[in-house]
């Protein structure tokens, strides 16, 4: 038999005036992301997601590549310079796969049909943001972490700059971070009632729906939930459904249950990669929370027991997402690549906090309660300072303006030129494929003579040729693609170019 009482209940419940305030901040911070949110499909990321939940909530799988007719009549045509970022092509059928894990669509999807497509991504967003800081308490005081420091650590999060940067914006990092939690908190109850393995399974389904390195969070749930056949075989049951659907879906779009649209992704992956992202890791992790929070973990050992058990789970959970990136080729580009990285910050502040509790043991009443609102001060003020200084320096709150660029050039295209317009570009592929009806060129695949060749025959064709890219790629995308092309607007850091037909040699 399962347990009937919890190995660490949680602390005292905290004064009606504490939840009320927690209730309250939680509010306000929704509102201030629903305000600065980029409800946009931008670049090849935020595109690709939202164009592959269109096509779910089509009924799709896949989409026609949108090539002009003219072209296709040619021949000799390469189908891979008109496939915008976030799709790949369907063997040779003229038909493209979205190549983007199907969890953030699907979460996307359900909202644009039941609140329409302006709506969905923010609905989404604060979904993911507000569900991984109630998790990240409700975890915390399942650990029997006290209030103070669970509202400190999840207070920390919440203004952690990288954070704010993935929740205002339709990504999959904090979604993969909230089914992370909700996996972990259904793993904690799973020891006090059994059914509760069922949603710990079910969450981290749909955690590797939305991310597939998640997968790698199961050894430290089994930690979690202990080799119990019951609640083994609930959590087993409750996963089912998402493996069934990964595996299937896998198999229809890429040929197999266990491809993935990221194709041969190991080449992505490399040993040498391992110490400069160590020290980029540790170093960003120093400056976007609270330095000793890579410390406290350690501290949390102190007490043994039941907590060495949880410890070790968050270590493992923390290590393996952690690791996987360690070696990936791009994690140590900029500070916001510890967006990957991301699902594993609240197992590195909850082991944190346990850390915190294992120094500040019970003492008299008087001076536990003095100990215990000094250090959750400190943390909060701590935290507050790295996001003041944060916000302005990474330009957190020109997200909604900055990603916006995408859209409103994209409908000024829309506007002036007819349907069908082809469209040479590269970052903005994605965004035209969302907002216009026009095919689009990738410049950074083509050659001179080639897009010299297709030029006469779109010109043949009476098909308008503009270009839409930001300002600082003009130069290379004319390297590529030459011809008198005339300026006919722009939208903040973003040109829009229309090729003066030319004549046919």
């Amino acid at each position: 038999m399962s347990n009937p009482n919890p190995l660490h209940a949680p602390s005292a419940r905290p004064p009606r005036w504490f939840c009320w305030l927690g209730a309250l901040a939680l509010v306000c911070y929704g509102l201030f992301l629903a305000q600065n949110f980029a409800a946009v499909a931008g670049g090849s990321d935020s595109s690709g997601y939202l164009n592959s939940a269109r096509l779910f909530a089509a009924g799709k799988l896949r989409t026609e590549l949108r090539v002009p007719p003219e072209f296709r009549a040619a021949g000799q045509i390469d189908l891979t310079h008109f496939i915008p970022l976030g799709f790949w092509p369907y063997q040779k059928t003229g038909l493209i796969n979205p190549t983007y894990p199907t969890g953030l669509p699907l979460h996307l999807a359900l909202a644009g049909k039941l609140l329409g497509w302006s709506i969905a991504p923010i609905a989404i967003g604060l979904f993911a943001a507000l569900g991984s800081l109630a998790l990240l308490y409700a975890s915390a005081r399942e650990l029997g972490i006290h209030a103070r420091f669970a509202a400190a650590g999840t207070f920390a999060l919440a203004v952690c700059p990288l954070f704010i940067f993935i929740a205002l914006q339709p990504l999959s990092d904090g979604l993969a971070a909230t089914w992370c939690l909700a996996a972990f908190y259904s793993g904690l109850r799973a020891r006090r009632a059994a059914p509760w393995a069922l949603a710990c399974g079910a969450a981290y389904a749909i955690a590797v729906l939305v991310r597939p390195t998640n997968i790698v969070l199961g050894p430290a749930l089994l930690i979690l939930l202990g080799f119990d056949w019951r609640r083994l075989a609930f959590a087993i049951v409750g996963g089912l459904p998402g493996v069934a659907w990964l595996a299937s879906y896998n198999h229809v779009l890429y040929g197999a249950a266990l491809n993935s649209g990221y194709g041969p992704w190991a080449e992505a992956f490399a040993w040498s990669w391992g110490a400069p992202t160590a020290w980029h890791f540790l170093k960003w992790l120093a400056l976007l929370l609270p330095a000793p929070f890579l410390l406290l973990p350690f501290l949390g050992l102190v007490r043994g027991g039941a907590r060495t058990r949880h410890l070790l789970a968050l270590g493992v959970w923390f290590a393996a997402i952690t690791g996987v990136y360690l070696f990936y080729e791009v994690s140590h580009e900029a500070w916001w690549c510890l967006r990957f990285i991301l699902p594993a910050l609240p197992a590195l502040i909850l082991a944190a906090l346990l850390g915190l509790e294992a120094i500040t043991p019970p003492q008299d009443a008087a001076r536990e309660i003095l100990v215990r609102k000094v250090a959750a001060t400190l943390l909060v003020v701590w935290s507050t300072t790295i996001i003041g200084i944060a916000a302005p320096r990474f330009y957190l709150l020109n997200m909604k303006a900055d990603e916006g660029t995408y859209e409103e050039a994209c409908l000024l295209a829309r506007e002036q030129f007819p349907s069908g317009t082809l469209v040479v570009t590269q970052d903005y592929s994605g965004a035209v494929y969302y907002y216009t009806d026009f095919p689009v060129l990738r410049w950074e695949m083509i050659e001179p003579a080639e897009f010299s060749r297709l030029s006469v025959l779109a010109a043949h064709a009476g098909r308008a040729v503009i270009s839409i890219n930001f300002k600082w790629q003009d130069d290379d995308r004319l390297k590529h693609c030459p011809g008198n092309w005339i300026s006919v607007g722009a939208v903040k850091n973003a040109t829009l170019w229309r090729l003066v037909p030319p004549t046919a040699p």
